[in-house]
């Protein structure tokens, strides 16, 4: 063998594996770029549940500023009711009384829809009230008959 053969084999072989390592690289390069990939997919994926968990978190704070909202209905509705008090009145009309100042009625239909209205009296001598929201009347102070004897 001469110094050609052996220096053109060297070559060759400085060659061959230099395309070897050139296909390891290549080939450690097709698995990174497939765990690329990969990693790219799960972070579509977690973007995805994070989207719905933002969704979801978006729903329940509507949901709980809706019940919140509702809570501080009821505790407003709730200190109004704790200001009255189910009476029945000289007239016998079962009615709500307010337990303050000024004294009044009201109507317990439209207190039983949440509404407050003050019965208004009619001036009349049967002591009938009159509700101002369903207009229903309640005898709350009945005047006492006067006993008049016309033949004395």
């Amino acid at each position: 063998m001469d110094i050609a053969t052996v220096t053109g084999a060297y070559e060759g072989l400085k060659v061959a594996k230099e395309i070897i390592g050139g296909l390891l690289e290549t080939k450690i390069d097709i698995e990174v770029k497939a765990k690329i990939i990969e990693i790219q997919n799960k972070l579509g994926e977690t973007q995805d549940a994070l989207f719905g968990l933002r969704e979801e978190l978006f729903k329940l704070q509507e949901a709980n500023n809706k019940l919140n909202k509702e809570l501080e209905s009821i505790q407003s509705w709730q200190a109004k009711v704790d200001q009255y008090e189910l009476s029945k009145t000289n007239g016998g009309a079962v009615v709500y009384k307010f337990k303050g100042q000024p004294e009044h009625f009201a109507c317990p239909s439209c207190f039983n829809s949440k509404q407050v209205h003050i019965l208004q009296t009619n001036r009349t001598f049967s002591g009938k009230y009159r509700c101002t929201g369903c207009d229903n009347e309640f005898p709350i102070e009945p005047k006492e008959k006067l006993d008049i004897n016309v033949n004395r």
